[in-house]
């Protein structure tokens, strides 16, 4: 009794008992890491799979909308799907095929000036026209830029 006594106070008895409990919840944390880890790779995939199918989706809707002939309520049913960087994409490719950047607007570009600055003689400013130029209306580059 005074040997079990003195290795408890020594640290030799109990220890090999918790070494032993602390092996066997390694092996069950192990295996919960394990399930866990599988839980979220698949949960990952299915993300991965979404998002791919929306991308494809919204590539679908930028093709389309570079058509002529839009209607408003296809461009609000579209806004659900497409991304801001979506719409751009929409806005300059309509203007490359020479088609007025707002997708509403039937018209096509006229001539498109060369510069990118128009200096103003009446309030003494330079502007930047890079992105009037995808359009024929001012009011249009507002709906065009959000």
């Amino acid at each position: 009794m005074a040997d079990s006594a003195v290795r408890s106070s020594v640290g030799l008895g109990p220890p090999l008992a918790r070494a032993s409990r602390k092996a066997t919840g390694i092996k069950q944390t192990s295996v919960l890491k394990k399930e866990d880890a599988s839980k979220r790779k698949a949960e990952l995939e299915a993300a991965v799979k979404k998002k791919i199918e929306f991308e494809r989706k919204a590539l679908h809707i930028v093709e389309q909308l570079l058509e002529e002939n839009i209607t408003e309520e296809f461009l609000v049913e579209c806004g659900k799907f497409i991304t801001p960087a979506h719409y751009s994409d929409v806005v300059v490719e309509r203007s490359i095929i020479k088609f007025c950047g707002y997708p509403l607007c039937q018209k096509k570009l006229g001539i498109v000036p060369k510069q990118k600055y128009k200096i103003s003689t009446k309030t003494n400013k330079v502007y930047d026209i890079t992105e009037r130029k995808v359009s024929l209306k001012a009011s249009f580059n507002v709906s065009v830029n959000f």
